[in-house]
């Protein structure tokens, strides 16, 4: 079984995007264009890794993975916050809200995928 990716982006160009890389390397991705969508997604379909954006409607990123941390069938899930986000305190937001990594955008595609690795199973 393929390797799956839910990305939880609301901004769709980014999201095509990030389609794109994974789908290039072979995995198979899920999405969801806020973070209710992102948590009902990740609850149904037990994904193996998790991109969340940070800045969406209704429910941020951050609100989105302490959710996601909080619920027995998700909590083991890695997620990696995907962010324009730039300052460091973004980042250590990103961390205590129990992301396992930050990458900030704009994306680079040389290097987007080595990042992901540590957390692909």
């Amino acid at each position: 079984m393929s390797t799956r990716v839910l990305i939880v982006e609301d901004n769709p160009q980014n999201r095509y995007l990030l389609e794109f890389m994974l789908h290039s390397v072979g995995l198979t991705t899920l999405s969801a264009s806020n973070g209710q969508l992102g948590l009902e997604v990740a609850l149904s379909e037990q994904p193996d890794l998790i991109l969340m954006d940070i800045q969406m409607p209704a429910m941020d990123g951050y609100e989105t993975t302490r959710l996601l941390k909080q619920d027995p069938k998700t909590r083991d899930i890695p997620v990696i916050g995907v962010s324009s986000y730039a300052m460091a305190s973004s980042r250590k937001q990103a961390l205590e809200a129990g992301m396992v990594a930050y990458i900030e955008k704009p994306l680079i595609p040389e290097t987007f995928l080595s990042q992901l690795e540590p957390f692909l199973p």
